[in-house]
């Protein structure tokens, strides 16, 4: 089954097409990087997928039915990850869990046993448990981007659109990232579709590239199949 499909996905704006008939499937529990130059489209087709971007017109599917903007299957991390620098480590990864809770415990901060034990969990398997009372101004770019998977998974989505993700980390600090975030992935049984500017990161971590160019999927390919000509391809268009 599909995670995610996109049918005939169009979105304008004054006038100009951000994406043209688009359309796409995500099979469920893979792992999809969507690569293309600056300017392709592939910030706002997550933000399309993830509901937070209405289109022009076209269709999204979640497991065979039609996108539900209140529903809580998606988890979203953006490129700027969104993270509250002058709040710890801890308050950051449980405003992830704000969704799950009656109002009432979101407005008051007063978090269930089990909630806060998955907390817990979560950033001992992404390796910051030490760093739960430090505020997240203070962490280096690796331990940042943990925080945000971490307030992500805390959510408990089936589905995770990731924007460019590592795109501020060096080669080694990404590997380490993905490396953690991939185990945690297959563990969950969760689909990864994201964003990524380094070909050998998508190669690595994905099992298939899809190729967005001017906000259209040129094309689907195996990660194996990366080359050095497909990269050039890419940024040369």
């Amino acid at each position: 089954m599909d995670a995610i499909s996109l049918n005939s996905i169009r979105l304008t704006i004054n006038e100009k097409k951000i994406l043209d008939n688009l359309t796409m499937s995500i099979p469920q529990g893979s792992a999809v990087t969507i690569m293309g130059p600056n300017g392709a489209g592939k910030t706002t087709l997550l933000r399309v997928a993830s509901g937070l971007v209405r289109p022009t017109s076209g269709e999204i599917y979640l497991f065979g039915k039609k996108f539900d903007k209140n529903q809580r299957l998606l988890g979203y991390i953006p490129q700027n990850l969104g993270l509250v620098g002058e709040l710890d480590v801890f308050t950051n990864v449980m405003i992830g869990a704000l969704r799950r809770m009656p109002r009432w415990r979101a407005i008051s901060g007063t978090y269930t046993k089990d909630t806060v034990s998955e907390a817990y969990s979560l950033m001992y398997d992404l390796k910051i448990s030490h760093l739960k009372d430090t505020k997240v101004k203070k962490l280096s770019g690796g331990e940042k981007q943990r925080v945000a998977i971490a307030r992500t998974l805390i959510q408990k989505p089936s589905i995770i659109l990731a924007d460019e993700m590592t795109a501020s980390l060096d080669f080694k600090a990404a590997v380490t990232v993905m490396d953690i975030f991939t185990e945690i992935k297959e563990k969950m049984g969760i689909t990864l579709l994201m964003t990524h500017h380094n070909p050998e990161i998508a190669k690595m971590y994905s099992d298939n590239v899809l190729i967005l160019i001017n906000g259209k999927i040129e094309k689907n390919i195996p990660s194996k199949e990366i080359t050095k000509e497909t990269a050039e391809y890419l940024y040369e268009t």
